[in-house]
């Protein structure tokens, strides 16, 4: 149901009536929430204690319990933290009972986040921390948003919270993925990002089939086969195995319904091997696909940790680049340092993976470390490592640390400005005798070639004595700028580039101009990870085969640039007779997308102008 008073309101004057009146007030809140204040009011949790963090040790074996999970998401959590952090939002992984295991976005919120226990290590179940988007999403087991007020203990009021569960193929719960932010700023993507991100998640999860397994690909538009919209299901031995849960919506199927019966009871008609061909079901619905893999078909791999994810930053490789990777190349093999400058969101990790890829190193790792996303605590374990029984709760066997894991290949530095002072003191030990010390453990060489980066002044810290000087020196072997969005010249050959590869393409989308010139007058502050980001928000809330208008826009860039809604005058009054319209319907068959591409017109003039009778 549509939220009253914008969500916020509506739910502080719902959760009053639910003071008031002991029990979940009807018609005020949406039926999720609803449900879950009867949940809550049933056990009592008006006077829940504050949540308290698990220990550490504790930490580490829940995070080593879903260690494969964490893999899983982690493309999603590198690509979506630069994006949320615009919007002073965290990005939350959560196991299936709601613990807390990893935390990303950004660092101003995360610190108001930490007075409501938002970090990882606690869990954020509905019947320890009532009514809350992670908890209830577990509870419901779709996706939930949370607002404000919507929170049942008044002491989560201050969040707005949209989360989506992670689903295996056999449909079991992984465990949730959360966006939270500041419930007095609005949130217009959160719920949207959610959902595209464990989309994309428990596709890949599939994607991971077996030898022998055979993989179905299917979408009732065949140019969406291949992309992240198709439904697909895994058959084993002539059984159905497993399935997305985007092959669960377009099928109408459930997965007891589903799991174990043959692909032949339902697509009834035989299925292509070669793609492009008709699929008909028993319920009388149209795909088109095609089946990959077999008893010869080798694993198709999709691990994080062999395949690194593109960066938030990058899309398309970008010629502008090239003179800079040449020159930097030639440094990195030299086994000296690289420094890449330049403001949040304009492709650092992009500009070192591509230098990783070019380099003499590229058979070995690429390691990336945020030294601004991990916490104190950790970073310490996180970059160095340590043995074995190093201390309470040490996972077994260790941990090499990510010093460690780039031995041979190349270590990536991100926002190295915000590593604190005693952790610069180990690293640069670790630089001078190039061998690392773990906790617990004896010195261990290692090789790698190091490329950090920073959007901080690194000299001014350094007058600060915020930041090591000999540290500092360490790094000026080489260093590059890359440019703002806004300085860039090419900025409309990037963003046609950016929009047809993530996504508008697959979609069949098409830009309009005066979108197209809106998108260059506006400043950027987040340069091209804000440009994704309003892409990606645009490409996921478009219909497939459409034009984008001035309308699709986020509001703050019509705002800011300006941009009179000339099209959506143009709804109001159409150039379009009513029995142009009807006739175009009739030929699309009924489909609305279809008659508004016969027109040359957006889909909203159609909806305004059909005939009453139809």
């Amino acid at each position: 149901m549509a939220r009253p008073d914008n969500g916020e309101g509506g739910g502080y004057v719902a959760w009053k009536k639910l003071q008031d009146l002991g029990a979940a007030p009807q018609g005020l809140v949406p039926e999720e929430i609803a449900r879950s204040w009867e949940r809550c009011t049933a056990i009592n949790l008006s006077h829940a204690v504050p949540a308290e963090p698990m220990s550490q040790a504790r930490l580490l074996e829940r995070r080593e319990a879903n260690e494969r999970l964490r893999l899983l998401v982690q493309p999603e959590l590198d690509a979506l933290a630069p994006e949320i952090e615009l919007d002073r939002c965290v990005i939350l992984l959560s196991d299936a009972n709601g613990v807390l295991l990893d935390s990303v976005g950004s660092a101003g919120f995360s610190r108001k986040a930490e007075r409501v226990a938002l970090l990882p290590g606690v869990q954020w179940s509905e019947d320890g921390l009532g009514t809350n988007a992670i908890g209830t999403a577990i509870a419901e087991c779709t996706p939930v948003e949370v607002r404000g007020a919507e929170h049942f203990l008044p002491r989560n009021h201050i969040l707005h919270c949209a989360a989506a569960p992670l689903l295996s193929p056999q449909g079991e719960l992984l465990g949730v993925l959360d966006i939270s932010g500041d419930a007095r700023e609005r949130h217009l993507h959160s719920m949207g990002l959610v959902r595209w991100a464990v989309q994309m998640v428990e596709r890949r999860i599939a994607l991971d089939f077996r030898p022998g397994q055979e993989l179905i690909r299917f979408h009732p538009n065949p140019s969406l086969v291949g992309s992240h919209r198709e439904g697909l299901v895994i058959v084993e031995d002539g059984r159905i195995v497993g399935a997305t849960p985007k092959a669960i919506a377009l099928l109408g199927n459930s997965w007891r319904e589903l799991l174990g019966t043959s692909p032949d009871d339902l697509f009834t008609q035989k299925i292509s091997r070669s793609g492009g061909e008709a699929l008909k079901t028993a319920k009388g619905l149209t795909f088109y696909g095609r089946c990959e893999g077999g008893k010869t078909a080798p694993k198709v791999s999709a691990s994080p940790a062999r395949v690194p994810p593109q960066s938030a930053a990058a899309g398309p490789d970008d010629p502008s680049l090239e003179p800079i990777l040449e020159r930097a190349k030639r440094v990195l093999n030299a086994s000296m340092s690289v420094l890449i400058l330049g403001e949040t969101g304009v492709g650092k990790e992009h500009l070192a993976r591509r230098l990783h890829a070019l380099s003499n190193r590229r058979s070995g790792p690429f390691v990336p470390v945020n030294c601004g996303a991990l916490p104190e605590s950790l970073i310490d374990s996180e970059l160095f490592g340590y043995e074995e029984g190093a201390f309470t709760g040490a996972r077994r066997r260790g941990m090499p640390g990510r010093v460690r894991e780039a031995n041979g290949g190349v270590l990536f530095l991100d926002e190295i400005g915000d590593m604190p002072l005693d952790l610069q003191a180990r690293l640069l030990r670790v630089l001078q005798e190039r061998q690392v010390t773990p906790l617990g453990g004896r010195p261990s060489p290692v090789d790698f070639a190091l490329i950090c980066a920073t959007h901080c002044d690194l000299r001014a810290l350094v007058a600060k004595g915020a930041f090591r000087a000999d540290l500092f020196y360490r790094f000026q072997d080489y260093s590059v700028r890359l440019p703002a969005l806004r300085e860039r010249m090419d900025r409309g050959d990037l963003i046609k580039r950016l929009f047809l590869a993530y996504g508008g393409r697959s979609a069949g989308l098409e830009l309009d101009e005066e979108l197209l010139n809106a998108l260059m007058r506006y400043s950027w502050p987040g340069n091209i990870r804000e440009l994704v980001s309003a892409l990606r928000g645009m490409i996921a809330l478009a219909e497939p085969e459409s034009r984008l208008w001035l309308s699709d826009l986020p509001p703050h860039i019509r705002e800011e640039t300006g941009a009179a809604d000339v099209h959506a005058e143009l709804v109001k009054s159409p150039p379009l007779t009513t029995s142009m319209i009807a006739e175009a319907f009739k030929a699309a068959n009924g489909c609305v997308t279809e008659a508004a591409r016969l027109l040359g017109v957006h889909r909203s003039t159609i909806y305004r102008n059909l005939p009453k009778s139809s």
